[in-house]
């Protein structure tokens, strides 16, 4: 808080509650001189007409300023007070007898709470105003009153000193009061928005505090969370041990430096892991707390598992084409006069189960680098419909399948990657294929609209369920039920999928219902309605890169 010389007046309303209580106080004390001079005997002389100035003037003056003190930054509250004060004691000074020793003493008093209420410089123009009006009540007064040095010059001085010293306590303290008021909102800030949800209990286990993320894990608005106890609200466990917290903060004094897995069932019966943390905590009243820190960890342990079962699928899928790759292996150096149509059939198994082979570990490749964010999809306006006329060609030479394709022509150019978009329509229709182990058609639909060219690709199979449908992109995901889990696969197609649509700017969506088949649309941007040249984008390449980087083919510079 700090007053300069020629802007005293900024610093109104720097205490608001200081201004009030002195308002008060001051209505109080003139109320009380003037009830009191009404009951006295009658009053003559300087006496009455010091009472008169205090009736008419000082009552309605206070009770003025007293009302002006109940709004914010109201500057006559806090400097016309003052300057009512500094005018009621120059009367008393001037029209009572032996009043200057309490005068002077009021004006000391006055000095301190200006300091306070309106800052140095104004308090400085009180003193010297004081010291003015001193003397001149001394030539005005009754009988020309008598200052005595060795009162008048000491308090003088102290009402001088005051100034500094109260302007620099008053200094620190408003210093501190605003460091103290920026810590308080940097930790409401920082538990406003922290992922975590934290909360506090007091020494008998009711929540005495908690942030929004607290609301959020357990789906309870804050009224109904604070004042409630911690185990019937969160209710955490242990394996299949309630904590009891009935003697104290069952965690603070059981739980492992990284945190304690624990888990709680949710309104829905659904278990819900946590990682979750204890400390202690100094109280406002000075008792100890507890401030926990509790982890939602249910998708992290879902990842754990979906790896887990990633890792034994791929393993699976890895091992039956090399089985087969062995076996014949084997059998050809094992038999060396085999004739030419059982050699030839070897040959036949091996190259397909070669290629089988070839395909999971591109997959595996590239979904690593997706992963790692180390590839680039180069954008370039790209006609899609020769492309989809090849692909459909090969696989229905290939997998003698029926497969279709509707267009609506003619169709405006894409921004696309011609690599990208190859391995995207490879994936689908495979996809398709595979989930559609009856021989129904499949079905490639393209067409514009305004902004986008879609690519949808049908298959009448076995479908997928709304929980299914809504998880089919995410990375190691796999169905559940029987019917899906025996066409295999690693569960990372559909996941590269769509991370080379998100490169491409696009978007990809699914339609599906069990026994119905499913349909994936791809949505590409049209070259008309953006720049023709795109800047590379981070994300995903092809296989054909990676096949270059491991025989040692050098990849051109990034900018």
């Amino acid at each position: 808080m700090t007053a300069f010389p020629g802007a005293w007046w900024l610093s109104a309303g720097r205490d608001s509650t200081a201004v009030r209580l002195v308002a008060v106080v001051r209505l109080a004390v003139i109320m009380c001189i003037a009830a009191i001079g009404s009951f006295a005997a009658p009053l003559h002389g300087h006496t009455a007409r010091f009472l008169l100035v205090l009736g008419l003037v000082g009552v309605p003056w206070s009770t003025s300023v007293f009302f002006c003190a109940d709004r914010p930054d109201n500057r006559i509250a806090v400097y016309g007070g003052p300057i009512g004060d500094l005018l009621m004691l120059f009367a008393a000074q001037s029209l009572l007898n032996n009043a200057v020793e309490p005068v002077l003493l009021g004006y000391l008093v006055l000095v301190a709470f200006t300091v306070y209420t309106a800052g140095r410089s104004f308090a400085a123009l009180l003193v010297a105003a004081a010291i003015g009006l001193t003397f001149i009540a001394h030539e005005i007064g009754p009988g020309n009153q008598q200052l005595r040095a060795s009162i008048t010059i000491p308090i003088f001085i102290g009402a001088a000193a005051l100034v500094p010293l109260l302007e620099r306590t008053t200094a620190l303290q408003a210093r501190a009061t605003a460091q103290s008021e920026r810590l308080r909102t940097r930790a409401d800030t920082i538990l406003t928005h922290v992922a975590d949800a934290v909360f506090v209990t007091d020494t008998t286990g009711r929540i005495v505090l908690c942030n929004p993320a607290t609301e959020r894990l357990l789906r309870l608005p804050a009224a109904g969370i604070t004042g409630s106890p911690c185990s019937a609200v969160v209710g955490l466990r242990a394996g299949e041990r309630v904590l009891d917290c009935s003697t104290g903060c069952a965690l603070l004094h059981h739980q492992a430096p990284e945190g304690q897995d624990l888990w709680r069932l949710t309104t829905g019966e659904r278990r819900q892991p946590l990682l979750a943390e204890a400390a202690e905590v100094p109280g406002a009243d000075g008792r100890m707390e507890v401030v926990h820190s509790v982890r939602d960890i249910t998708r992290l342990k879902q990842a754990e598992e979906a790896k887990t079962l990633f890792l034994a699928t791929a393993s699976h899928e890895l091992k039956t084409p090399l089985t087969v790759i062995s076996g014949f292996a084997s059998t050809l150096l094992k038999y060396p006069d085999l004739n030419d149509e059982m050699r030839l059939s070897a040959y036949e198994a091996i190259s397909t189960r070669s290629v089988e082979l070839t395909r999971i570990v591109e997959r595996l490749l590239l979904s690593s680098r997706i992963e790692a964010g180390r590839l680039e999809v180069k954008l370039e306006h790209v006609d899609v419909m020769p492309l989809l006329r090849e692909r459909v060609a090969s696989y229905t030479a290939s997998m003698h399948r029926p497969v279709t394709l509707h267009t609506s022509d003619p169709l405006p150019l894409a921004v696309a990657n011609i690599p990208a978009l190859t391995t995207v329509v490879d994936h689908l229709l495979d996809n398709a294929i595979k989930y559609s182990p009856g021989g129904e058609p499949i079905e490639i639909c393209a067409a514009a609209n305004e902004y986008a060219l879609d690519i949808g690709i049908t298959d009448h199979g076995v479908g997928m369920d709304a929980d299914q449908a809504a998880h089919c992109f995410d990375r190691f995901w796999q169905a559940e039920s029987t019917d899906v889990r025996r066409f295999g696969g690693t569960g990372i197609g559909l996941y590269i999928v769509q991370s080379l649509v998100d490169a491409m700017h696009g978007r990809i969506s699914v339609h599906s219902a069990p026994g119905e088949g499913s349909t994936f649309t791809v949505a590409l941007r049209r070259a008309d309605a953006v720049p023709p040249q795109q800047p590379r984008v981070e994300g995903e390449a092809t296989s054909i890169r990676e096949f270059m980087r491991q025989i040692g083919v050098p990849e051109r510079n990034r900018r």
